[in-house]
């Protein structure tokens, strides 16, 4: 398989893509075998041994080593000096080795910052499913089990590269979970009685995915020899976010930072007056355009993009000065507003790009780019057309 150029098609086969996003995203496991093809070389022993040589990106924050179904704590296999602080020491290799040698697993996270070729794929996963998105690869050995039943915050693409591993899937599901439960044997045992009976046992192959939506209950066991997968986790925007632009926006108003009326005082009936007024702006904000653009903001700010430098030849900047026109950006209902002397102007989505150039004496087109690379570039545009319009910026050549 041609692993330069990547589909969502190419990761759901043998299904279509709109019989998965259908039947089964967010709504239930699947075992897609390995089409004609494969997809299993995506990763193998080899290239991953040359991640893992890539001293200085691996960390206690991204490489963990479990053995016994206990993780071994980062002092044991980091370098340096154990009384630095642990995020400036780096995994040694020798000890790493060391621990594999006697059949530790290995977890490790956020590999497609090193890999370009898992890096395509969590881009296109972001893109499809506007979340975020990461690879965690994992290596395990025969009949060495990392982690007891569990499930995960994100849903999971688990892409077998190389070996054999079963995975057991329990019928439950936690219900939209935004936390998991850990801790010791009595926590991982009221866990093993939430799972419910085994639905499923699914042997996975070089080349063979599985999917699990968020909360699915689930283990895994590695099978004659050397297992090696990437699970790509993806993690759309939940509707916490809801309630985050509303906190956000009610923090502006007066009203919600004033001290609340004392309970004692009359019944309380002055405490529930307050409450009531608080309640019904709150309904207000939740159904206007002002929360719903910064949530379409939020949501479009969980995609990444990639970024391909061109050197020795430089990116040619579209530079802007400010001018001594004033201007500032309100928040109302209706949304962002960029009020000027011509007067007031919506921004809509894009109103967080215009709240920031403002606070600049100068930017770059293409700073803006790079800084809101979730914002359309249509959008970007078009606010530098009103900046410029509105004679608050103008465009200038930089001295070199």
């Amino acid at each position: 398989m041609d692993f330069s150029r990547v589909a969502l098609s190419d990761l759901v086969a043998p299904l279509d893509v709109e019989t998965f996003r259908s039947h089964y995203w967010d709504r239930q496991p699947v075992h897609l075998p390995s089409p004609a093809g494969g997809r299993g070389s995506l990763l193998t022993w080899e290239r991953f041994s040359e991640l893992l040589g890539t001293g200085g990106h691996w960390t206690a924050a991204n490489l963990k080593l479990i053995l016994n179904s206990r993780p071994i704590l980062p002092d044991f296999y980091l370098d340096g000096d154990p009384a630095a602080p642990i995020d400036t020491r780096r995994a040694d290799p020798a000890r790493v080795g060391v621990f594999l040698g006697m059949g530790a697993s290995l977890v490790a996270d956020d590999v497609e910052r090193i890999a370009p070729e898992l890096r395509r794929w969590t881009t296109l996963l972001g893109t499809e499913f506007a979340a975020l998105t990461n690879a965690n690869v994992y290596c395990s050995f025969k009949g060495v089990q990392a982690f007891a039943t569990h499930y995960d915050l994100h849903d999971v693409f688990a892409l077998q590269c190389e070996g054999e591993k079963v995975w057991r899937i329990y019928r439950n599901r936690a219900e939209n979970p935004v936390s998991a439960p850990h801790g010791g044997e009595e926590v991982q045992r009221q866990i093993d009685a939430a799972r419910g009976d085994l639905m499923a046992e699914v042997r996975m192959r070089p080349g063979d995915v599985l999917y699990l939506p968020r909360g699915c209950y689930h283990d895994a066991l590695a099978q004659e020899g050397a297992s090696l997968h990437v699970s790509f986790a993806v993690a759309p925007l939940g509707a916490m976010a809801l309630l985050r632009a509303l906190e956000e926006a009610a923090l502006r108003e007066p009203a919600f930072r004033a001290y609340l009326a004392d309970a004692r005082s009359d019944d309380g009936q002055p405490l529930e007056a307050q409450f009531q007024a608080l309640a019904r702006r709150l309904g207000e904000l939740a159904g206007s355009p002002l929360i719903r653009d910064a949530v379409i903001d939020a949501q479009r700010a969980r995609t990444r993009s990639d970024y391909a430098f061109t050197l020795p030849k430089r990116l040619a900047l579209d530079s802007y000065a400010r001018t001594q026109r004033p201007a500032q950006v309100e928040w109302h209902d209706v949304g962002m507003v960029l009020r000027t002397q011509s007067g007031a102007h919506p921004l809509g989505t894009f109103g967080t790009v215009a709240d920031y150039a403002l606070t600049r004496p100068a930017f770059s087109a293409q700073e803006l780019r790079a800084r809101f690379a979730h914002v359309p570039a249509e959008e970007h545009a078009a606010l530098l057309a009103l900046l410029v319009r509105e004679r608050l910026f103008e465009r200038y050549t930089p001295q070199v």
